[in-house]
């Protein structure tokens, strides 16, 4: 009698990882296909599982960021996105990829002060990560704070002194500075 207590105990603790592993695995399988729709309802499953698990939080969010870019409305979206992150956030309040993910999904949606203070407490967990600084950047030459992203742009850039994208990035900067 014992020993089927002990492996009904083993099961429930056993099962809903493996559960959300299995779900885990479908939603990255149904998301590098493309196939969003598919890659939420597994997420959501893997969340059900164990709700815990701030990647898979963070994961749906990136979903919804994705399906954000091309989906109406835009709005429905970037809630769910936002919703995923900040519970990510709360569950594992010392990631900055959630912070820099949040921040996209903002910039996507059009609110780049919002993003802004999410790359801000992105950067503060990890201040010499040179994505989170072109990151930053981003976002202030979204709003038009050109010296601010010009710094911004510019630590990346040391980082990887041949980015196109920050080269770019600090081109679009001189072009405004100059048409002011």
């Amino acid at each position: 009698m014992l020993s089927v207590l002990v492996a009904a105990a083993l099961a429930l603790v056993l099962v809903p990882p493996f559960m959300a592993d299995l779900e885990l695995g479908r939603a990255i399988e149904s998301a590098d296909a493309a196939y969003l729709d598919e890659a939420e309802a597994h997420l959501q499953r893997a969340v059900a599982w164990t709700p815990g698990n701030a990647t898979l939080h963070r994961m749906l969010g990136d979903v919804y960021t994705s399906m954000l870019l091309f989906r109406r409305p835009r709005e429905l979206y970037l809630g769910k996105a936002l919703t995923a992150y900040h519970e990510a956030a709360r569950l594992s309040p010392q990631d900055s990829l959630t912070y820099t993910r949040m921040g996209w999904a903002h910039l996507y949606g059009g609110e780049a002060a919002a993003a802004e203070q999410a790359f801000l407490q992105a950067r503060t967990l990890d201040p010499n990560n040179p994505y989170i600084h072109y990151s930053l950047g981003t976002s202030h030459l979204w709003q038009k704070k050109l010296a601010n992203a010009r710094t911004e742009f510019e630590i990346a850039q040391r980082y990887y002194p041949a980015a196109p994208e920050i080269k770019a990035s600090l081109e679009e900067v001189d072009r405004l500075v100059t048409a002011r």
